[in-house]
C-alpha cells in the first residue's frame, strides 16, 4: 500500500510539474517558423547551377519575361525576352580577379556597357540597401508549401514564397511595397544542377562592336 501511495505521489508530482512548466515547454510558433525557413535555405545551398524562366507582372505595366542562368560563386546571367523593345538585352555578373564585372549588352545598338568593382564596393552598396532581410521579419507558414514574411525593412514590406513540394524552389513570389502595390514573379520553369558551363553565361551574340566603361555606383550616391 505504501508503494502504491508513493507511486501516486510521484505521478501527481510529475503531472503538477508538467502543468507548472507548461508555458515554458510550449513550442514557439515564430521560432519554429524561422527554423523551418533556415532549413529551407540550407537546401538551396546545394544548388550548383540553375536555369529558369521567370515572368514579372505589375498592375499597369507591361509584363517582363526573362531567362536566368546561375553558376554558384561564379556568374549570373539575365536575358530579357519580353517586352519586344528590350528583347535580347543581357545583364551578366561574373567574378574576376579584382572582384566583379557587370556587363549590360544591348544588341540592337551593338553596345556593351561594363563596370568593374571590388567585393568591398559591392558590400558597401548592399549594406545601404535595406532589401529582403528575413532575420528582421515575422515569418509564418500558412500552408505546407507557402512561407510569408511581414515587416520587411526594404522597398517591399511583405513577401510570400510559394514552393514546389518536390524541389523546394519558389514557383511564385508575391511582393507588396509600403503602399500595398503588388509585384508578382512567376517561375515558369526551373532546372537545378544541370551542368551549366561558364561560357553559356558569358555568351554575347552578336558580340558588341562598341564597349563603354561605366562607373559602379558608390554607397551613399
Amino acid at each position: 500500500m505504501n508503494e502504491w501511495l508513493l507511486l501516486l505521489l510521484v505521478g501527481a508530482g510529475l503531472i503538477l510539474g508538467i502543468f507548472a512548466l507548461g508555458p515554458y515547454l510550449q513550442p514557439n510558433p515564430e521560432l519554429q517558423a524561422r527554423q523551418r525557413f533556415l532549413e529551407l535555405v540550407r537546401t538551396w545551398e546545394g544548388i550548383r547551377d540553375l536555369r529558369a524562366e521567370i515572368g514579372v507582372a505589375r498592375p499597369g505595366e507591361p509584363r517582363l519575361n526573362f531567362s536566368l542562368l546561375y553558376l554558384a560563386g561564379l556568374a549570373l546571367r539575365l536575358e530579357i525576352q519580353e517586352p519586344e523593345e528590350l528583347r535580347g538585352e543581357v545583364y551578366a555578373l561574373r567574378a574576376v580577379p579584382e572582384g566583379w564585372l557587370l556587363v549590360h549588352f544591348r544588341p540592337k545598338l551593338g553596345l556593351g556597357l561594363e563596370s568593374r568593382f571590388s567585393d568591398q564596393a559591392l558590400t558597401r552598396l548592399l549594406s545601404e540597401f535595406e532589401g529582403f532581410s528575413p532575420e528582421k521579419a515575422k515569418i509564418i507558414w500558412p500552408e505546407e508549401n507557402v512561407v510569408r514574411f511581414a515587416g520587411l525593412p526594404g522597398i517591399f514590406t511583405e513577401a510570400e514564397l510559394q514552393l514546389d513540394p518536390e524541389t523546394n524552389l519558389p514557383t511564385k513570389i508575391l511582393l507588396k511595397d509600403r503602399t500595398g502595390n503588388p509585384l508578382e514573379l512567376a517561375v515558369e520553369k526551373a532546372e537545378v544542377n544541370v551542368g551549366l558551363e561558364l561560357r553559356e553565361l558569358l555568351l554575347l551574340d552578336p558580340f558588341p562592336t562598341r564597349w563603354i566603361q561605366i562607373p559602379f555606383p558608390e554607397g551613399g550616391a
